[in-house]
């Protein structure tokens, strides 16, 4: 058993230097690769404010101009709307969207090129890909002065949390994406004097990571955690189990994942500070975020239009969820199904002061972990973007009945053979290790769970009890 530390000082949080980063060096830095950034930051953080109706007149109006741009200059749209019989003047509420169908990642991925905007150059854009919770793999364009708003969104839903930037925050993550191909933790001059985030990888967990990552934030003492939300959950319980009472943060962020019911109060329990909810995924970045009031999630409704459309053979009183971006108009996304399920949104003014819709009851990205012959976890959700880059593949999901085996099940694309799965292979040593057989067979289809979301992950209850007690032990 780990002993546990009795210092419960911040020594490096270091406010004159995070006042440093946040005035100088990060203005600096956002001027150069995101211009458009501190535009998009001053309109956000006033817009969140607006009264229900100055906001859904400023929605439309974005809605309209997304519309037009879709119309004349993305073939995929301009046959949706022939096809649908309307045109964009039609449309003149959010629930006139319904005139036009769903956008599928089925559709995305066929019709890539079709949805590209044929007046947006080349050079403008840059290429962004998820594997996604539901384990379909995704490629898709930005356009990079989207990304700038992108990041004054998330900075808007952060400081709601009490993360502005200059401050050290953990990043308890796995998405190669971005944390690279490191695996081990480390403090670059970037993260000291930039990004201030202390990345803790947990594609790979065991408890000697975990303990490893226990010294690092004794040592960095940072004031927020971003992570996955099982990931926090795991992390919490460790600590728990070991006596560790001085890991502690001002607030835990957590997303990629469902927070399950009770699992809330452990994270506050075991690290003191204040859960915040966040939705979102890598195709619109930051969806819906906790104030501090945690009474449903607003929606980031000046950036997205967010509707929950009910659909035959969902449970009463949800809906699917369908996102349409404003402002990316490289590859437009109008009415896309993501592939979650939620409550309808309520409106009306928050206690915060917000009047920015909200959402609540998320249903869908429980990931489970898979568990190694070597008593290791892997966190399902970090491998979701194991093929995003490979059309080969159009779904996969892994399955775990014992420790000593997974199966990898894979709905073929284009190009699937031989390579593909020899590639799938080296892509998954280094989280296997060779220490756990690894099957990969194709299939038709990739069966819905009974609530109607996709499970990229499962395993076997067994397993994680084999795994538990052997913890225990």
């Amino acid at each position: 058993m780990m002993t546990k530390a009795h210092t419960h000082a911040h020594p490096h949080t270091h406010p004159v230097s995070s006042w440093l980063i946040r005035r100088a060096v990060y203005p600096l830095w956002v001027s150069r690769d995101h211009p458009a950034y501190f535009r998009y930051a001053r309109q956000f953080a006033q817009e969140q404010f607006l009264p229900p109706e100055e906001l859904d007149k400023l929605r439309m109006e974005r809605l309209r101009g997304l519309l037009l741009h879709a119309f004349r200059n993305v073939p995929f749209y301009r046959r949706r709307f022939e096809v649908s019989g309307v045109t964009p003047l039609d449309i003149r509420t959010v629930e006139d969207l319904k005139a036009l169908p769903v956008l599928t990642k089925s559709e995305i991925q066929t019709q890539n090129t079709e949805l590209l905007a044929r007046n947006v150059p080349e050079t403008e854009r840059v290429a962004n890909q998820t594997g996604g919770s539901t384990g379909s793999p995704l490629q898709f364009w930005v356009d990079k002065e989207r990304m700038d708003s992108r990041r004054a969104s998330t900075d808007r839903h952060n400081a709601w949390a009490g993360l502005r930037p200059g401050d050290w925050h953990a990043h308890l993550w796995g998405s190669r994406f971005d944390t690279g191909t490191v695996t081990r933790p480390t403090i670059t001059w970037r993260q000291r004097l930039l990004y201030r985030n202390l990345t803790l990888n947990t594609s790979l967990i065991s408890d000697e990571d975990l303990a490893e990552y226990v010294v690092l934030l004794r040592r960095v003492r940072p004031r927020v955690m971003l992570a996955y939300a099982q990931s926090a959950v795991f992390f919490a319980r460790f600590c728990e189990r070991n006596g560790i009472d001085d890991i502690r943060f001002d607030s835990i962020v957590v997303t990629a994942e469902m927070l399950l019911p009770g699992q809330r109060s452990v994270i506050e329990r075991v690290f003191g500070g204040k859960v915040f909810n966040r939705y979102g995924c890598r195709e619109v970045s930051v969806i819906a975020s906790d104030c501090p009031e945690a009474a449903g999630m607003h929606v980031n409704g000046d950036a997205l239009v967010v509707e929950v459309e009910a659909a035959p053979g969902l449970p009463e009183g949800t809906g699917r969820v369908l996102i349409t971006d404003l402002f990316n108009r490289s590859m437009p996304f109008i009415r896309y199904e993501i592939g979650d399920l939620a409550t309808p949104l309520e409106t009306g003014k928050c206690a915060c002061g917000r009047w920015l819709p909200r959402i609540a009851n998320i249903r869908g990205r429980v990931t489970d972990f898979l568990v190694t012959a070597d008593k290791r976890r892997i966190s399902g959700i970090s491998l979701a973007l194991l093929a995003g880059d490979m059309p080969q593949v159009r779904q996969m999901q892994f399955v775990q009945e014992n420790s000593r085996s997974i199966q990898l099940r894979v709905v073929a694309g284009n190009g699937y053979g031989a390579d593909t799965v020899e590639e799938l292979r080296r892509r998954l040593d280094p989280y296997l290790r060779g220490t756990t057989e690894l099957s990969i067979v194709t299939v038709d289809r990739i069966a819905a769970e009974p609530s109607g979301k996709f499970r990229y992950v499962k395993t076997a209850q067994e397993v994680q009890d084999e795994f538990a007690e052997s913890r225990s032990a």
